[in-house]
């Protein structure tokens, strides 16, 4: 995979997975639904075509407290635009399975999908990736029960809890992969593409002078609490801030604050797969947190 600039244009291509590009843009095509309703900005797809898709630029600056805040409002719009299953993958993809980064993503049907987010993400988040994890040594052969016992845990249902207030279906619409990495902080005056409420959560006053601009998905509907928790995994300014302002706009279930590191789970196993060294110690810590 490769990514130049040209003008004011991103040009991504990937020829080992020539569909990934095509799957990306159905991504954030689906996120950006929910702009004119108030959700998360989405960089805007200019063409995308096999093996190549080509994005706006969005250039970057420094995140505030205040556009932290409004980025949770807006956040929890998008999760509302909602998903009618654990798995679902972005409307238009008919192509089976995608990815996250170069592992794979599993996407069900509605046939498929499981009826508890604890079976959904113990089977199609965690145990998928195990294998691989423990080929290439990242997870230790003798921690393969810990991880097991966790998803056991999941399976009973013993971390399941409601979607946020405002969203009404079965799943979130999710970004899916939304490390800090994946939020591109811009000058608001900058952003001459986007519908008028984007970003704006529920709130009718201006924006604040940055906002936050959702790139390179893994969508599938999923629950809202992962994308909240996967913005801290590698460090986020204003985390706390970003919660505040989801919570005003949709509150979360009591306890979304110990089950933090559950839907860590998923991004943590994802890189002990891709990247073996201390992401299978990592995985396998929080596992045992939660015995």
């Amino acid at each position: 995979m490769s990514v130049r600039k040209s003008g004011n244009t991103y040009i991504k291509t990937d020829n080992a997975n020539p569909t990934s590009t095509e799957l990306e843009a159905l991504s954030l095509d689906w996120l950006a639904e929910a702009m004119p309703s108030g959700g998360a900005h989405v960089v805007p797809v200019l063409e995308v075509d096999r093996s190549s898709l080509s994005t706006r630029a969005v250039q970057g600056t420094g995140v505030t407290e205040e556009a932290a805040l409004q980025f949770g409002r807006a956040l929890a719009l998008t999760h509302a635009a909602g998903s009618d299953f654990f798995g679902q993958a972005p409307t238009g993809w008919d192509e089976g399975d995608g990815w996250m980064g170069m592992a794979n993503l599993t996407y069900l049907t509605e046939a498929d999908a499981p009826d508890t987010w604890g079976n959904f993400f113990a089977e199609e988040r965690i145990l998928a990736h195990l294998p691989a994890a423990v080929d290439n040594g990242a997870i230790e052969g003798s921690d393969i029960s810990v991880v097991e016992q966790l998803c056991e845990r999941l399976r009973d249902g013993d971390f399941d809890s409601p979607q946020p207030a405002l969203v009404k279906t079965t799943a979130s619409r999710i970004h899916g992969d939304l490390w800090s990495g994946n939020v591109i902080w811009s000058r608001t005056d900058d952003i001459d593409w986007a519908p008028e409420n984007a970003g704006k959560g529920t709130s009718e006053g201006p924006l604040p002078d940055t906002v936050g601009v959702l790139i390179d998905p893994a969508a599938n509907g999923g629950h809202a609490e992962k994308d909240l928790a996967d913005l801290g995994v590698f460090g986020q300014p204003y985390w706390d801030k970003i919660y505040d302002g989801y919570n005003a706009e949709s509150p979360l279930e009591s306890g979304w604050q110990e089950r933090i590191g559950i839907h860590q789970l998923h991004i943590l196993i994802v890189h002990a797969e891709l990247f073996g060294g201390s992401y299978g110690d990592q995985t396998v810590s929080v596992c045992k947190k939660y015995l």
